[in-house]
Parts: C-alpha cells; sequence; structure tokens
C-alpha cells in the first residue's frame, strides 16, 4: 500500500511546480483571478507571506489543499478496492515520516556545520 501510495502522491497529476519565493516561473502559464475571503484572514497571510508575497502564498496553500483532497480520494478509492487501511499501517508510515524528517534535520545540522567550517 505505501508504494503505491508514493507513485500517486509523486505523480504527474499533483505536480503543480514549487511554488517557492515569488511566483515567476515562465514554465506554467499563471492566471489572474479574484477571490472572496475574510479581510482578517487576507491581511494575516499578506504579514506571514514575506518577500514571497500574497498570491505565492496563497498558492502554495491551495496546491497543499489540492494535494490533501487528492490523497483524501485515492485513499477512499483504494480502500473500495482493498480492505481498509489499518491503525498499523497508518502508525508505521507516521514511523517512516518521523524516520525521513528526522534523516533530514540532521542532514541540514550537518550541512550547517559544513558550511560554518568552510567559512572560519
Amino acid at each position: 500500500m505505501l508504494m503505491e501510495t508514493r507513485e500517486v502522491v509523486e505523480s504527474e497529476d499533483l505536480d503543480f511546480g514549487r511554488i517557492s519565493g515569488r511566483i515567476g516561473s515562465m514554465a506554467e502559464k499563471m492566471g489572474k483571478y479574484s477571490i472572496t475571503m475574510p479581510r482578517s484572514l487576507a491581511e494575516a497571510a499578506r504579514e506571514v507571506s514575506g518577500d514571497a508575497g500574497l498570491s505565492a502564498y496563497i498558492a502554495g496553500a491551495v496546491e497543499a489543499r489540492v494535494r490533501h483532497d487528492k490523497l483524501g480520494q485515492f485513499l477512499a478509492e483504494y480502500e473500495e478496492s482493498h480492505e481498509p487501511i489499518t491503525q498499523e499501517e497508518i502508525d508505521e508510515v507516521d514511523r517512516e515520516m518521523a524516520r525521513a524528517e528526522a534523516d533530514r534535520a540532521e542532514r541540514a545540522r550537518r550541512s550547517g556545520k559544513s558550511k560554518k567550517a568552510d567559512a572560519a
């Protein structure tokens, strides 16, 4: 089950192009849309968006939500055609994700030490 999930999450259907920094990738056409949201929410998003800008911040949030919803659809379809996902399987994935995050943090820590040593 885990491999199938990775394949779906990494598939081109979910590849929106990473939103990082300002939206400026010419690889994908951009569109201008009018959205309505509470003013206080828009202002809070503007405050935390920093240099990336509000459009990039909102695009990133929408991208995350679409990925979440598509993964939910995949899991529902998977459980319809297979057996339900067990708590043990969920726990296994949680452990794997925690290990991966710890590995990333360790690599980042080591990389930071290397850069400091090079600068000295």
